[in-house]
């Protein structure tokens, strides 16, 4: 099972959301998947989400599951969130 670290920046200022993701990124281990928490998709991240699987819901509130391409257990975790 792979372990899911929150990142709840609803509540931050432009820049302060997209500088936690990034800060985020660089120590993000296989086995962890990020969860993304924004008011608005975070449109200058997606750039940088090239060399990462990501999955986003957005309703309310945007919802971005993050972890390694390789990290087959951690991208199905993704996938079975996603389905609930």
């Amino acid at each position: 099972m792979s372990k899911v670290i929150e990142l709840d920046v609803r509540e931050l200022p432009v820049p302060e959301p997209i500088a936690a993701a990034l800060s985020a990124l660089v120590h993000l281990k296989e086995g962890e998947i990020i969860h993304f928490w924004h008011r608005m998709k975070p449109d200058m991240l997606m750039p940088r989400l090239n060399d990462y699987y990501f999955e986003i819901k957005e309703e309310d509130e945007v919802h971005l599951y993050i972890c390694k391409k390789d990290d087959e257990a951690s991208i199905a975790t993704i996938k079975a969130m996603m389905e609930n």
